[in-house]
């Protein structure tokens, strides 16, 4: 009688969970680079923008004050928008607080800036408020905590893995 030899079927089982296993972290670690390249593509882009509405702030402080100088539209014309009414209601900003200034930008807006080379996705705009020079991103960033931040000094706060 010949003999086979060959694999089990504990031994094929026991195979199986091991390649389940490597291929389930692999694909865990890939998202989690996925998600810190992200956040910092963001941070980064928020940044920017940032640091061209402190430009402008500072311009419209020595203009005494004059909206021409203000970039991209009143938040306050655009409420209508139904992505600016959803960003609304998550962030609850008062667009007539007395002594802000909020505005909206969109690609356009960024191309005028000079900010051509920042990602602004077609259904998202930047909300800037000029007199504290805070950055908004009406799509928001969700985290793996699984909360959405929209505002750039909420963003700056999250660590990746790598951080911690």
């Amino acid at each position: 009688m010949k003999s086979e030899k060959g694999m089990t079927l504990l031994t094929t089982a026991i195979l199986v969970v091991v390649i389940a296993a490597l291929v389930f972290a692999i694909v865990y670690y890939a998202r989690m680079q996925y998600a810190k390249e992200r956040l910092e593509d963001i941070k980064t882009d928020l940044l920017l923008v940032q640091l061209k509405v402190k430009t402008i702030q500072e311009e419209y402080t020595l203009e005494k004050k004059k909206e021409e100088v203000l970039k991209g539209t009143k938040l306050a014309s655009m409420q209508d928008d139904e992505i600016i009414k959803q960003f609304l209601e998550k962030e609850k900003i008062d667009v007539n607080e007395k002594n802000k200034k909020y505005y909206v930008l969109n690609k356009e807006n960024l191309q005028e800036l000079d900010l051509g080379k920042v990602e602004l996705d077609e259904d998202a705009y930047y909300v800037v408020e000029y007199t504290t020079n805070e950055i908004y991103y009406t799509k928001g960033f969700t985290y793996s905590d699984g909360k959405t931040y929209y505002k750039l000094t909420e963003i700056q706060n999250l660590e990746t893995d790598s951080d911690e």
